[in-house]
Order: structure tokens, then sequence, then C-alpha cells
């Protein structure tokens, strides 16, 4: 009985090299990538949501980096990765140049590969901020295209989807714990409050003394804002993201607390 175990401890372990060999083999021919995936949950999953919203008013662009795997083994040289947006021309569609940084700009071209002697890296995303982010959300989808040095990987890990926009998103406990105090929710409110006021987690629990204070300071601030408005020859903020200040047009319905 044991010599029968060893015969088969070591041909399953002869098997095991040998799928390996072929594994090694068909890698070294064929090399391949993918968008690295986490497990359970954690780390890089197969989309990201990005927003201008809490990135400063000044800034007008910011950098998403994602992860790239190679299957196979690792080379003495760099390798440059082919990415493709799969959804350009379609509604909501990302655009190079307007809302992204495109990936044969001279500016990234050189950071799109696997480089030598490395086994996965990140690569930069660049979202810029057009004026179009204030009202809309666009979608940048990418696959992983074949070229002279990789194939891409399998279909489930090829693809990566990417959204940006400046827009805000109601908190959900706006209307429990917020309005009494700051009113109607509206984004160009929300972008006053944090921009203004400070405050970015809206999920936290306040002693009330702190948020009565909040509302008193939120009156103040927005005098103050809108009376430099004035004094530039603009218009108050206003709760309508297309009639922002820099489009020049009236404002119908101003940002205003309780």
């Amino acid at each position: 009985m044991n010599r029968i175990f060893r015969y088969v401890v070591l041909g399953l372990t002869l098997l095991a090299v040998a799928c390996e060999q072929h594994d090694a083999l068909m890698y070294d021919n064929d090399a391949q990538v993918c968008f690295a995936r986490g497990e359970d949950g954690f780390g890089q999953q197969d989309s990201v949501l990005h927003s201008f919203f809490l990135v400063p008013s000044n800034q007008d662009r910011d950098t998403v980096w994602v992860e790239l795997a190679l299957m196979g083994f690792p080379m003495n040289e760099d390798r440059p990765v082919k990415l493709i947006q799969t959804n350009t021309g379609a509604a909501n569609a990302a655009v190079a140049g307007v809302h992204y940084v495109a990936f044969d700009d001279p500016e990234v071209v050189n950071q799109i590969m696997i480089g030598a002697g490395q086994v996965s890296t990140k690569i930069p995303v660049i979202f810029l901020r057009d004026v179009s982010l204030k009202t809309d959300k666009v979608r940048l989808e990418l696959t992983i295209g074949e070229n002279g040095y990789f194939k891409p990987g399998i279909d489930s890990d090829r693809n990566f989807m990417l959204q940006t926009t400046e827009l805000a998103e109601q908190p959900v406990n706006w209307e429990e714990t917020w309005e009494k105090y700051f009113g109607t929710w509206s984004s160009q409110k929300m972008w006053f409050i944090v921009n203004y006021l400070g405050l970015t987690e809206f999920e936290e629990e306040y002693e009330q003394a702190y948020m009565v204070n909040l509302k008193l300071k939120a009156h103040t601030k927005l005098n103050e804002y809108n009376e430099l408005q004035f004094q530039q020859g603009k218009e108050p903020l206003c709760d309508d993201p297309y009639k922002h200040h820099e489009n020049g047009e009236k404002c119908e319905s101003c940002v205003v607390f309780p």
C-alpha cells in the first residue's frame, strides 16, 4: 500500500510539474494582460466612480490609477499595452482630449506599459475637468487590445469602466438630519457647504450645538460669497448648475438657507 501511495504522489507531482512547464511555455509564447482583480470584495474591482466634487475648484485634472496584471513571465524590456475605448460615440461617453487625456498622448503613452521586470503595473487615467461635468456623468469603457507584445487576457478580466462627474450626490440622511439646518438639497448648495463650511462627512453623528453653529455659519458665508459676486458684477449662487456664474445667465432660484 505504501509503495502504491508513493507512486500516486510521484505521478501527481510529475503531472503538476508538466502542467507548470506547459503553462510557462504558453505564457512565454503568448503573454497576456488583464485588469487586476481584488478578492473577496477587496482591492481593485471592475469599475471606478470618480468625481471632481471634492477636488479643489482650481484643479482642472485628477488622476485615477488602474492596475494591470501580467499573465506570463516578466521580460527585460518595457512592453506597451494597447487600451481601447469601447463606448466611443455612445450617449454619455467620455471624449478623449475633452474628458480625459488620450492614451496615445505624449504625456501618458510611455506609462501605458508593463515595465521591464514587472508582473503588474498601475497606469494613469487623467480626467479633465470639462464644464459638461457640472451637469453630466460620462463613462469611459475600456478593453485591452492585442499588439505585438500581448494578447488580451480572459474575457472576464479584460474590460474596465470608469465614470467621472462634478455632480454631488444627496446624502441618504439629508431629509432626516440636515434639511432642518440647511433646507432643501441641491448640488450647488452641497458644493457650497463642502467648500465654504468644510463639512464633508454627512453621515457622522454630531452634537446639536455644532449643527446649529454650522447653520449660522452658512448664512454668514453665503452672504459674504454673494456680496463678493455682486461686487464683481456676477449673479448670487444659483441652485441650477446649468446657470452657474461662468455662464453669465440669470439665476431663477438662488441657494438659500432656512
